[in-house]
């Protein structure tokens, strides 16, 4: 098996009842590794369902290389995943099952006792409590309130964390707790695969020596210990702001205050070597229509308020996207029966209608879907039966089958759409 380097140190103490075989214990058991939806294998190519088969004497093996000190992250192995509608990829760095045991117990337990100084009224993403939805929630708020907004996105941002900034808040925020040589160890992983791979990754960029590998348990968390100065100084200075992750949201009076505002902000950045996406930064003037997290915050004349709903546009998107990796063509390649089809399409439709329940035309996107359902089944029994079987059906016959039509709302007239 791949062996990394230790990060023992005999100096500093070790962290035996943080990661004891209980809490890792629990970290597995709360992991999508413990389920039928298990991560992919690292570097080691050891899977999580391998993993299990030992577990006990795994944990045990693992406690006792970290009170040792003689425990270190593996490399990380890369994989690739395309970004639908482009050419671009988006790289998935995956550690080891047992590394991403170790990182969710580190993670547990500096949820738990909150050691990084991370809470703020700006920052919603990946805090427990937070989220997406008190995010759009408080958006909308700000955008009732505030007549000009400035949309940015902070470029390629956690492969540019500059990584002697982040251990040195890492230090700054635990000074001397067992837990840093460990997360210190973690900012450093890399990837490790063939030539080819890294060139890849590399196109992506991904380099070596810079950046926190999304993928990691470990990462979010440091994502925003990363910008917990900048949330302060931005807070200091009185701007109103949502942040998640590295999108966000900067509220104003007026036009000139956005300019100053974004002046400020791009400051800030610059001073850990971050900046501002040129072509994801957008100035937003009273009653525009702002994309935030999935959904639009939208101006309705009737109600003269803001919601947040689900554009048209993203709606398309999410139908193009069922009907596409719902496909015979597709299904038949992952050696899928029509039974399991069925039921991965009604989860994927669940999960967008979890995602979107609180948006304000939520009742369009659950006739959409169900119409986008009907179409895609309708298209399966076509493609295995052939089409004319499908015109000798009687209404009565393709609703059992769950193809007949329904009828679709007026989404220009019932919902305002401008």
């Amino acid at each position: 098996m791949f062996e990394p380097e230790p990060v023992g140190s005999a100096s500093r103490p070790k962290p035996i009842k943080i990661l004891s075989k209980a809490n890792l214990l629990q970290a597995w058991s709360f992991s999508r590794d413990c389920t039928t939806r298990a991560g992919s294998a690292g570097v080691d190519n050891e899977t999580a369902k391998q993993f299990a088969a030992n577990l006990d004497s795994n944990l045990n093996e693992i406690k006792k290389r970290l009170h040792e000190g003689s425990y270190g992250f593996s490399r990380l192995r890369p994989v690739f995943i395309q970004k639908p509608g482009t050419t671009k990829e988006r790289v998935i760095c995956v550690p080891t099952v047992r590394d991403r045991i170790v990182q969710r117990a580190i993670m547990n337990y500096l949820a738990s006792t909150k050691k990084f100084p991370i809470y703020n009224e700006s920052s919603f993403g990946f805090i427990k409590g937070q989220g997406t939805n008190p995010a759009i929630r408080k958006a909308v708020e700000l955008r009732s309130l505030y007549d000009w907004c400035v949309k940015a996105d902070i470029e390629s941002f956690f492969d540019r964390v500059p990584r002697a900034f982040l251990k040195e808040r890492v230090s700054a925020a635990l000074q001397h707790h067992s837990l840093v040589p460990l997360i210190h160890n973690a900012i450093d992983c890399d990837v490790k695969g063939t030539p080819h791979d890294v060139a890849r990754a590399a196109a992506q960029g991904i380099r070596g020596g810079v950046g926190i590998r999304q993928g990691m348990p470990l990462s979010p968390l440091l994502a925003n210990l990363t910008l917990a100065r900048f949330d302060r100084a931005v807070e200091a200075e009185r701007i109103p702001m949502v942040r998640y992750a590295d999108d966000l949201l900067l509220f104003f009076g007026s036009e000139d205050e956005a300019r100053l505002g974004q002046a400020f902000v791009e400051d800030q950045l610059k001073r850990v070597d971050l900046r501002l996406s040129q072509t994801k930064t957008m100035m937003f003037g009273p009653k525009d229509h702002v994309t935030f997290l999935g959904l639009e915050i939208a101006f309705l004349d009737g109600l003269e308020k803001y919601v947040a709903r689900v554009s048209r546009p993203q709606i398309r998107k999410i139908q193009d996207r069922l009907e596409t990796d719902y496909s015979f063509a597709v299904m038949q390649k992952s050696a899928s029966t029509l039974s399991e089809t069925t039921v991965r399409l009604s989860r994927s439709v669940a999960a967008y209608l979890g995602v979107y329940r609180n948006a304000y035309d939520f009742p369009v996107l659950l006739t959409e879907l169900e119409k986008t359902m009907k179409i895609v089944l309708a298209n399966l029994y076509s493609d295995i039966f052939g089409i004319d079987s499908l015109e000798k059906l009687d209404e009565r016959a393709k609703r059992f089958l769950g193809i007949d039509t329904v009828g679709v709302p007026n989404t220009g007239r019932d919902l305002e759409w401008s």
